[in-house]
């Protein structure tokens, strides 16, 4: 115990100061918000948290989307868990230097990452593996139906995937697509970045994954019929679609649900998987929510903060289909027209004067973030427009 000028002046004893007390924290659910935020509170929070406890249901699926990632993911997963390239590649990942967009806008247009960077695709179901078994969490295998009410924690977060919650609770959001057809293509493939490729009725994202590619037919069904959709994906790539979903686009009003609780992952929002922009922004939703946890950020801003940056990721997305495609089809006269229809969300229109305003080195080392894109996205985009 310290001894203050006061108490040695005025002979009394100051009470010894308490050690805050640590955190508990659970995450309900195994998938990728489950995992995002399990590692990101194991790296930031290990001073002022107990060990995570995950609940885990091994009867629910993991998702089968949300194969490829950000390289602000792909460096939580190597710090966390220490998986790397050559010495640790548990996860089966294969190198993603960026996005290859083929037959949108007025040309063919590759999303580089910085030079200095590299992301990773992945299996979702290998990183659960990895999370589970890491020995970094105690893991409970147990169903959860109300998380306040079951779980004795500081903190909840409600991983659980698509929420069947009040609809009043969401606000939806514009995509022009609402369905997809995933189909896998067994074998090796030295494909070293995500194709996105424009077809008649949507686009079609290829993965390339260890011993086989991953595709994901994106399309509207109102405006096209599924056994269209499957003979096109069967045409263009010469697969067969395995599964198909169906899905709204939509980000929740409020991320906190009672006291204690704070939704991640789909129960928060959803939008199409151009970008990979989700496991970035259940990333975002674990940092924010950390400003109220660990801070004294009110509630309120947190939930607002979570929206602005969804809108951002609607725009951001939208803005892909303004110039529509080398298809003159209902589809991509739709999507055009929604850009059209669209106001910019958040410093779009700010991003977009930088363009002009940086040279390469301003771009690269930039820090105006419009939700996960720095400037030098935004350049390479506008640049495809002119």
């Amino acid at each position: 115990m310290s001894i203050t000028r006061e108490s040695f002046l005025f002979g009394f004893q100051e009470p010894e100061k308490k050690k805050p007390r640590k955190k508990k924290i659970a995450i309900v659910g195994a998938g990728l918000a489950g995992c995002i935020t399990a590692m990101h509170y194991h790296l930031y929070g290990r001073n002022m948290q107990e060990k995570i406890t995950i609940y885990h249901d091994p009867n629910v699926p993991i998702e089968e989307t949300g194969q490829g990632t950000t390289p602000n993911i792909a460096g939580l997963i190597f710090i966390a868990l220490d998986n790397s390239w050559y010495t640790h590649n548990r996860l089966d990942a294969t190198k993603k230097f960026g996005i290859s967009y083929e037959g949108f806008a007025k040309r063919d247009i590759f999303h580089t990452f910085a030079f200095n960077t590299v992301s990773c695709h992945y299996r979702p179901n290998l990183l659960t593996k990895m999370i589970l078994e890491s020995d970094l969490f105690d893991v409970v295998e147990k169903n959860i139906d109300d998380p306040e009410s079951e779980i004795d924690s500081d903190w909840i977060f409600d991983c659980r995937g698509r929420t069947k919650n009040n609809p009043d609770d969401y606000e939806s959001l514009t995509s022009p697509v609402n369905s997809v057809l995933l189909a896998t293509k067994p074998g090796e493939t030295d494909l070293e970045y995500t194709r996105s490729v424009a077809t008649p009725d949507g686009w079609t994202f290829v993965i390339p994954n260890k011993d086989s590619t991953s595709y994901g037919y994106l399309y509207n069904n109102e405006i096209t019929d599924t056994e269209i959709a499957k003979k096109n994906l069967r045409e263009f790539f010469d697969v067969e679609p395995h599964n198909e979903l169906t899905f709204d686009s939509y980000v929740a009003k409020d991320i906190w649900r009672g006291e204690r609780t704070v939704i991640n992952g789909n129960r928060v929002g959803f939008i199409e998987p151009m970008e990979a922009s989700s496991a970035a922004f259940y990333k975002n939703i674990a940092e924010y929510s950390w400003d109220h946890i660990h801070g004294k950020v009110p509630k309120h801003f947190i939930s607002a903060r979570v929206r602005h940056t969804m809108k951002q990721i609607e725009t951001f997305l939208l803005w892909h289909y303004a110039h529509g495609s080398k298809y003159d089809t209902p589809f991509w006269k739709h999507a055009k027209s929604l850009w059209e229809e669209h106001t910019p969300h958040g410093d779009f229109n700010k991003m977009i004067e930088l363009c002009d305003k940086r040279n390469l080195i301003e771009h690269a080392v930039g820090t105006d973030l419009y939700a996960q894109w720095y400037t030098y996205s935004f350049k390479q985009w506008r640049d495809a427009y002119i």
